[in-house]
């Protein structure tokens, strides 16, 4: 990647913004941070272009890698904009200790996305932001790339996204026609810090909730870091002596069934990739990876 690259890259960027902000003019413009390679770019990509950033947020999903957590805080909790934290506190353990784990696949995910993303999100932005007011319009400026996957239903499939749940909430996806070796060369020009969780598991490890992930991934972040092995342990020993499924595995089909007549609470009874969980790309790009490589073997 030249520098006349780097600098087309990072015009077509400016563009996606400054037609942002004449189109929606928000009232605030927040940086998504995952801990993860693409939201960095996408955070220093904005910073570089003038992007006038209000806040930086971080979503804590209590699921996660504390290294992850602990270097976001670290990095971010440094930078000029104001950083928050919308956290799902201690829910995914009430949760599953409750009604058991979420289970894997499409279904499950959506109702970890809303409980442990959503749901925090849109708190923090009421608290921090908004703060009882109507009308007020903010842009999310996130890391979804059209390249990052041959099927674009399972990303952001615009520039530009409203949520369906709260329509003065546009997600603005500025690094929208990266690709990942344009991501790779920009942090390694710009030099900018990478996450170390990132360099050791080719994610950011924000959010381990099993809806999305294998046990090759639970036994890759256990023996990485143990400390998050031993609480997921821990929780699952609990869990299964009411709920007889583990982390990451399905649901027994007779537990899955829902009332007769009854639809779910998420809009889980959708065809999956209509639903809006722009903080969850990576996951399901991940997903479908997955998928493609099983039906191919």
């Amino acid at each position: 990647m030249n520098t006349e690259r780097i600098e087309q890259q990072l015009s077509k960027s400016k563009e996606i913004y400054q037609e942002a902000v004449e189109k929606f003019e928000p009232d605030a413009i927040i940086a998504m941070v995952s801990g993860g390679n693409d939201s960095a770019v996408a955070y220093h990509v904005a910073k570089e272009i003038g992007a006038d950033m209000s806040h930086i947020f971080h979503l804590n999903t209590g699921t996660g890698i504390q290294e992850t957590t602990d270097f976001v805080r670290d990095y971010y909790g440094a930078e000029p904009p104001e950083y928050v934290e919308p956290s799902a506190g201690n829910a995914y353990e009430q949760y599953v200790k409750r009604k058991g784990f979420f289970g894997r696949g499409m279904i499950a995910h959506t109702y970890a996305y809303h409980i442990l993303k959503a749901g925090p999100l849109k708190k923090a932005i009421s608290k921090h932001i908004r703060k009882g007011k109507r009308g007020v319009k903010v842009l999310l400026l996130n890391g979804a790339r059209a390249s990052e996957s041959g099927n674009r239903k399972i990303n952001l499939p615009d520039v530009y996204n409203r949520d369906p749940s709260s329509k003065n909430n546009i997600w603005v996806n500025i690094i929208h026609h990266w690709t990942k070796e344009d991501c790779n060369k920009y942090l390694e020009r710009r030099d900018i810090k990478i996450n170390p969780v990132t360099k050791k598991m080719c994610r950011s490890g924000e959010c381990m909730c099993g809806t999305m992930q294998s046990q090759e991934d639970r036994i890759e972040a256990s023996i990485l870091y143990p400390e998050w092995g031993k609480w997921l342990d821990s929780l699952q020993e609990e869990v299964l002596k009411k709920f007889p499924w583990e982390w990451g595995k399905e649901q027994p089909d007779w537990y899955k069934q829902l009332a007769h007549g009854q639809m779910g609470l998420y809009g889980e009874h959708e065809e999956y990739e209509h639903q809006f969980q722009p903080m969850c790309v990576d996951c399901k790009i991940n997903n479908n990876e997955k998928q493609a490589e099983t039906i191919g073997e």
